[in-house]
């Protein structure tokens, strides 16, 4: 996955991004919401991991501002402030996960699997073919026979 970082501590920074790269992803850090913002108007990125807390524009307003470009881009935040935000306050930004520091990277790592999961099967939702182009789609062999079969058990049953 193709991750955007996104915290103004330095040191919480150089660790997030040291164990999504040892995960395989490929991973953009910023320590400035601004500019993590200009990247993502020109770049597509599949996750944004970001801390609520940083100077303007905020981890809320960050998430809002860069689903409006990406509107597919899955979003994390991430406090050390628990008893301060509510997972209402995440979904009410777009967010899809909110994560409490401290936090062990494990707990990151689950809920960034969690998040290329959802990814997946949004893909295999859109790309699903409808009942129409369904009929139009010539029947395999298999379900040539399962609905001469099931038209035979309707024929006897009425």
């Amino acid at each position: 996955m193709h991750l955007v970082l996104v915290d103004d501590e330095p040191a919480i920074l150089d660790v997030l991004a040291a164990a999504c790269s040892a995960d395989g992803h490929t991973v953009v850090t910023f320590s400035s919401s601004s500019n993590a913002l200009r990247y993502l108007a020109s770049h597509s990125a599949d996750l944004l991991v970001a801390d609520i807390v940083m100077p303007p524009p905020d981890g809320f307003r960050l998430v809002t501002a860069a689903q409006k470009a990406q509107p597919d881009l899955a979003a994390i935040l991430v406090t050390g402030y628990s008893s301060r935000y509510s997972i209402e306050d995440m979904l009410a930004c777009g967010a899809t996960d909110l994560l409490f520091k401290p936090f062990r990277l494990q707990e990151l790592r689950a809920r960034i699997r969690l998040a290329q999961a959802r990814r997946r099967m949004q893909a295999l939702a859109s790309v699903r073919p409808t009942r129409a182009t369904a009929v139009r789609e010539p029947a395999s062999g298999a379900e040539t026979e399962a609905r001469q079969a099931l038209y035979l058990l309707s024929r006897r049953a009425g």
